[in-house]
């Protein structure tokens, strides 16, 4: 009498292990933050510039505009090679000010303008 396999449990696991790894996948992959230099933005050839893109930069001193009235706000973003006007409107973080390190969140504009919708301070490493 020969014993018969059973591929049945084998195949149903295997194709259940599958979805759960691509649901960690998928939900992982919108969670991490990577995000590109402001030079690496304005390199970015003109066809990709109706994305949704993450910038990272430093607010340049003596660059922030604020209207509290219509929660306008427009600054300079920079790097060591670059800098970038970013159009925001909403509420401002508290730890939002010149010189801060921060991430910004919208689209380039291909004009030198980039028009954020989420702006992100980076938190300091050291808190006095």
């Amino acid at each position: 009498m020969k014993k018969r396999i059973k591929y049945k449990p084998v195949i149903i696991s295997a194709v259940i292990i599958m979805v759960i790894g691509y649901l960690i996948y998928t939900g992982l992959r919108d969670t991490m933050v990577f995000y590109l230099t402001v030079s690496e933005v304005l390199a970015k050839p003109t066809d990709d510039l109706t994305d949704t893109q993450k910038v990272g930069g430093i607010v340049t001193a003596g660059s922030v505009q604020w209207d509290p009235k219509t929660l306008k706000l427009i600054f300079k973003l920079e790097d060591e090679q670059a800098n970038l006007i970013v159009n925001y409107a909403g509420v401002v973080p508290d730890s939002f000010k010149p010189g801060t390190e921060v991430i910004v969140e919208g689209t380039y504009r291909g004009d030198g303008s980039f028009w954020a919708t989420t702006i992100m301070p980076k938190c300091a490493s050291k808190y006095e």
